[in-house]
């Protein structure tokens, strides 16, 4: 079946890509066009292909095959993290204020799974940082001299961060009493949540996560007008080149291992406060007061999708870096 949906697929390239490299797609579907995986793998390829033409590059059909698969690998990560990330601080905010916590500083085996959590998500952030920085030195430097609009895209998580910090030090002040809005409590008391102090923390929630989602989207933009294989640099005065996306393919491994050990503390952590206090799932000490349980399986499918994702996103870079 999944070979009869050969010549739609085709199909989904832009024409100019299709008169030059149709013989050489169609040779490669027969080839590796076996499961699923494989056709979400064609369908990312044809965005590959319509950046690759909006952008005017001139590559061979090899170069531009492998290049924007490692491309593609590193934004995939990158997404992948971002959203593994807000999970992340939800299952924080889901902690916070309840019996998980003093839970903590008694039981040896859930502190550890929770110091692992923390432990992976320093290392993941740590891997992206150093596997993009060649990547993001190239891109201000392109961004300087090149007439598109790329710097101002970079400067979009640099805002996203003063938002978020800006409402931040707002519920600050209003939780001292120093500024004073109708209707919101500086301080709540267990069972009485006004409506709003709702407001305010899923304004704090709302913040976050679009400013998350803006910036996801701006350095996947960027980057994906960055079409350039390798860049000299000048660290102690001598060059070094390097080839930026083979480069950041390790780290990006990290990074989803990372994931995965994270994902699996969680759930290791999930297992032990449930043994130990089975009530609280069947409470409401998520954010609002809501349910436990729901928000902690919410949690749980945002960390697993993000997981498969980055590490689909490392199979693809893999098949790119064994053709080279």
């Amino acid at each position: 079946m999944i070979k009869q949906i050969k010549p739609w697929l085709t199909r989904l390239y832009p024409r100019p890509w299709r008169e030059r490299y149709a013989a050489e797609f169609d040779a490669l579907l027969e080839q590796c066009l076996h499961s699923p995986l494989d056709v979400v793998d064609v369908l990312l390829g044809a965005m590959d292909a319509y950046l690759q033409l909006l952008n005017g590059e001139e590559v061979t059909w090899r170069m531009m095959n492998m290049l924007n698969k490692l491309r593609t690998t590193i934004l995939i990560v990158f997404a992948a993290l971002i959203g593994f990330i807000i999970a992340g601080f939800s299952l924080v905010g889901l902690a916070d204020d309840s019996p998980m916590i003093p839970l903590m500083k008694t039981d040896f085996a859930l502190a550890a799974a929770w110091r692992i959590i923390q432990a992976g998500a320093v290392i993941a952030l740590l891997a992206v940082v150093i596997g993009g920085a060649p990547l993001v030195l190239t891109i201000f430097r392109r961004a300087l001299t090149a007439p598109r609009g790329d710097l101002g895209l970079l400067l979009v998580p640099g805002f996203s961060f003063l938002a978020l910090g800006f409402y931040f030090g707002f519920i600050i002040l209003v939780g001292s009493g120093r500024i004073q809005i109708p209707g919101v409590l500086p301080a709540v008391q267990p069972g009485n949540f006004p409506p709003g102090n709702r407001l305010m923390l899923a304004g704090l929630a709302l913040v976050f996560v679009l400013g998350a989602i803006a910036s996801t989207l701006a350095v996947w933009r960027v980057v994906s007008h960055t079409d350039v294989e390798q860049e000299t640099f000048r660290p102690l005065g001598r060059p070094l080149t390097v080839q930026i996306y083979s480069f950041a393919f390790i780290p990006a491994v990290i990074a989803s291992v990372s994931m995965l050990i994270m994902l699996i503390a969680t759930l290791a952590w999930f297992g032990l406060t449930f043994s130990a206090l089975p009530q609280v799932y069947t409470g409401y000490f998520g954010p609002w007061q809501t349910s436990t349980q729901a928000w902690f399986l919410g949690i749980v499918a945002v960390m697993s999708l993000s997981t498969i994702a980055a590490f689909f996103g490392l199979a693809r870079g893999r098949s790119a870096r064994l053709s080279k």
